[in-house]
């Protein structure tokens, strides 16, 4: 039943395997004994008739209303493309018809960069190969990958465990693999690999970085020669027959292949990643020096969960178990992320010589698997019949967020302080160092960023922030490009979706601060500061005065409307002379708890004999023109100053001179200029100074600078 299930297999997850090449791997080990042991004549006759029933139509390219996918069949193996992907797109896109083609990361990657089967998009999981297609230019725009899942690789072994594996490496790969081969040289194991070049698998590409620690760390059995993998077919080393390559350059470059293979080293070539499995299960494959139920398989454990689970159409693997995942031991070659597979999709790049992109789709696509509603759905795939590691895959699109320090209700007479952690979702990828977090106010729909940090090296951040109004809060990131491995060449990187938190409600009270209230001669001038500054709707600030020495009520003598980002005030109040207690109430509904100051006295002085008026007030490029008249004709030695206040929040509360006009005896009227800093909202306004008397004023003017 082996073969058929193969096949049965790549049909229902909308896969290809080239059958002739297929069966003529399955006796690799040499002869045409081995493939008459594995298929009596009766079932290669079903088979013969299933692959005419079942071979797909030559693909063409997409179209405005078809997407199709190559990639790794980890993802159509495990059933995550028929159960969640495929269903999931096609009702989120219903205008798009949706096909997946399953197959080894690079031959997958190698379709994507020649049109074949006219793919808009890409889904691959191999560091070492995906550079190259990035670095070729195969991506659209030039950009890394978009982050979508990660979950584990496994070695899978039969449950009598010969190799001794589960004792000596249950979390040590390496150790693993280097018993394995001891026990296959002395006629005890069978390693089942899918093997490749060029078109490796991204399992047979990790395989090779194994196999490599298995050399590096000293742990290779004298037994086991091991060659280098060309770096063009993603590194490495992988076992070879003769001993006198160990160290060298693998035969052609590329991967070991027929006959150059050891005896229990058993390349079934053109597998797809659930077909090996399987093959591993119906152990032992024909000629293996080893007996039934000694085989070994490298496996991402979303598939081997997914065929262990009894679910699979494909079949069930009872003759295997996992004997070693992640995470690694500390001390164990690698590191503890070794077993890691992180999956990755691209749009491939529709300006490539071939190419026929349905680019739209292709985008679609992507947003689709990085959106929080697929993510999510990542935590259950799978939750109910995997092993002691809980669900296969792990949501990674996004990095994780942490948030603390949000009030639940604010006082603004001072900052608040949150802090976080911006991690990485990609277990063993570097901290996420040096990536901006903003802090954003949410209104409805509208997003509005308030205050923004930088995480240092360990991905670390704190923002001090005055939140500008009552309402729901969170911490988000943009999209993120991040190099994951610079030792690669081309470095190898990916793009992280943004990030949020839990959405956080606050109160605002409000605070005034910095009031002043001083005699302009019949007048009050009244300044200060409210908190937030920013953000305002429906902002007031009030002015209330009573009479020194009174007990009665406060009333109102003034009020002054804020612009939107407005955090310092000026309001001039008509006043008779006397002594006067003052306050002001700054209050914006439904945006902040409204609040009153502390009472300033001040006494006022008579209305001076002298008046100047603010006729004009024109900006212009960071310079100011006013025009203006005095009540009579100017004496000798007078002069006008322009005074102004800086509104923005932040800025220092009060009035400053800006500029200074003499006055030409006997005149009323003038023309004054000033600079005046740009992107500033200014309150201004004139001050009549005339030698030995009381100066007077003018009253308020607010211009924008640009």
């Amino acid at each position: 039943m082996l073969v058929p299930m193969h096949f049965l297999y790549a049909r229902a997850m909308n896969q290809t395997l080239p059958f002739p090449r297929h069966l003529a791997r399955l006796g690799a080990h040499g002869g045409s004994g081995g493939l008459r042991r594995l298929l009596a004549v009766p079932l290669l006759a079903l088979l013969t008739a299933g692959v005419l029933m079942f071979a797909p139509a030559l693909a063409s390219a997409d179209s405005s209303s078809t997407l199709t996918v190559v990639g790794t069949s980890d993802v159509s193996d495990s059933g995550l493309v028929p159960n969640l992907i495929m269903p999931g797109f096609e009702k989120a896109y219903p205008q798009f018809s949706f096909s997946y083609k399953g197959s080894a990361t690079g031959l997958a990657i190698q379709n994507a960069e020649s049109g074949t089967g006219g793919p808009s998009a890409l889904i691959v999981h191999a560091a070492s190969l995906e550079n190259q297609f990035v670095g070729n230019g195969y991506s659209y725009n030039n950009q890394y990958g978009n982050a979508i899942f990660t979950n584990d690789f496994v070695l899978a072994g039969p449950t009598g465990d010969p190799s001794g594996v589960g004792s000596n490496g249950a979390n040590n790969i390496a150790q693993a693999f280097a018993d394995v081969a001891a026990a296959g040289a002395a006629g005890k194991a069978t390693f089942f690999t899918r093997g490749g070049t060029t078109t490796a698998s991204g399992t047979t590409v990790e395989e090779h970085a194994i196999w490599g620690l298995v050399h590096s760390s000293g742990l290779q059995p004298a037994s086991l020669a091991l060659c280098v993998v060309s770096a063009a077919d993603g590194g490495g080393m992988s076992p070879v027959k003769n001993a006198a390559l160990n160290g060298q350059p693998c035969p052609d470059s590329g991967t070991v292949n027929s006959p150059d293979n050891p005896s229990w080293y058993f390349i079934n070539a053109g597998s797809s990643q659930g077909a090996n499995v399987l093959a591993a299960n119906a152990c032992p494959p024909a000629d293996a020096p080893s007996g039934t139920n000694t085989c070994y398989v490298l496996s991402d454990r979303g598939t081997y969960d997914y065929l262990a689970s009894g679910t699979d159409p494909a079949g069930s693997i009872p003759n295997l178990k996992i004997v070693t995942r992640g995470p690694q031991s500390a001390s164990a070659p690698g590191g503890v992320y070794a077993l890691v597979n992180y999956f990755h999709v691209y749009i491939i790049n529709p300006s490539k010589p071939g190419e026929t992109v349905n680019l739209t789709a292709a985008r679609d696509f992507v947003n689709f698997l990085t959106s929080p509603a697929f993510q999510a759905q990542l935590k259950t795939y799978l939750a109910s019949t995997s092993g002691p590691g809980g669900p296969p895959f792990v949501a990674d699109a996004s990095p994780n967020l942490s948030v603390s320090g949000f009030p639940h209700i604010y006082h603004a007479s001072k900052p608040a302080t949150v802090t976080g952690t911006l991690t990485n979702a990609e277990r063993g990828y570097p901290p996420l160092a040096g990536k901006t977090v903003t802090i954003d106010a949410l209104k409805g729909a509208l997003v509005i960023p308030v205050a923004t940090g930088t995480t240092n090296s360990t991905g670390h951040y704190s923002i001090k922030f005055t939140p500008p109004a009552t309402g729901s809060y969170e911490v988000t990131t943009s999209q993120i490009s991040q190099i994951e491995n610079s030792t690669l060449h081309p470095v190898y990187g990916d793009i992280l979706s943004p990030a949020a938190t839990a959405v956080a409600s606050l109160t605002v009270r409000s605070a005034t601060s910095n009031l002043r209230v001083t005699s302009q001669g019949g007048h009050a001038m009244v300044t200060g500061t409210v908190k937030p500054g920013t953000l305002h709707h429906k902002a007031t600030v009030t002015v209330l005065a009573r009479a020194a020495g009174k007990k009665g009520a406060f009333k109102k003598v003034a009020t002054d409307h804020l612009g939107t980002n407005q955090g310092n005030f000026a309001v001039s109040v008509p006043l008779a002379a006397g002594k006067w207690q003052v306050e002001v109430k700054f209050q914006d509904p439904k945006q902040v708890v409204a609040t009153s100051s502390r009472a300033v006295t001040v006494t006022i002085g008579a209305r001076p004999a002298s008046s100047v008026s603010l006729r004009t007030a024109k900006a212009k490029k960071g310079t100011l023109t006013i025009g203006g008249t005095v009540s009579r004709g100017a004496p000798s030695g007078a002069k006008v100053e322009l005074l102004g206040q800086n509104t923005t929040p932040g800025a220092p509360s009060g009035f400053k001179v800006l500029g200074t006009a003499k006055l030409r005896a006997g005149k009323t009227k003038f023309t004054l200029r000033a600079k005046a800093r740009r992107g500033v909202r200014w309150v201004l306004q004139l001050e009549y100074v005339l030698p030995a008397q009381a100066s007077s004023f003018s009253g308020l003017r607010t211009v924008n600078v640009q």
